[in-house]
């Protein structure tokens, strides 16, 4: 669900990311929803500070999703952000 909702940023229909954001709200409410995935769509929507926010609750959590942080193309858009290789070095990611 959270791929999906990367790639709806990516194409330009935001109103279709903020759609999942929403189911991902719901499901919340169920059941546990990664926080990495919702930084996934967040960083598909461009907003960077909400991508951020979303990546250090992975990391509180400890989502072991976060080992792809450095591999994963659907990151590419925050990488240049001082934020990511702040985060990639606390979690002692190879160079």
């Amino acid at each position: 669900m959270a791929a999906i909702g990367n790639l709806y940023g990516v194409m330009g229909r935001p109103s279709d990311a903020q759609k999942v954001l929403q189911e991902l709200r719901n499901l919340s409410e169920k059941k546990h929803v990664t926080p990495y995935g919702v930084a996934l769509v967040y960083a598909g929507l461009g907003d960077k500070d909400s991508t951020f926010s979303w990546l250090q609750r992975a990391y509180t959590g400890r989502s072991h999703w976060l080992v792809w942080l450095k591999l994963d193309p659907r990151w590419s858009n925050v990488r240049p952000d001082p934020r990511f290789e702040k985060l990639a070095r606390r979690l002692n990611l190879p160079k």
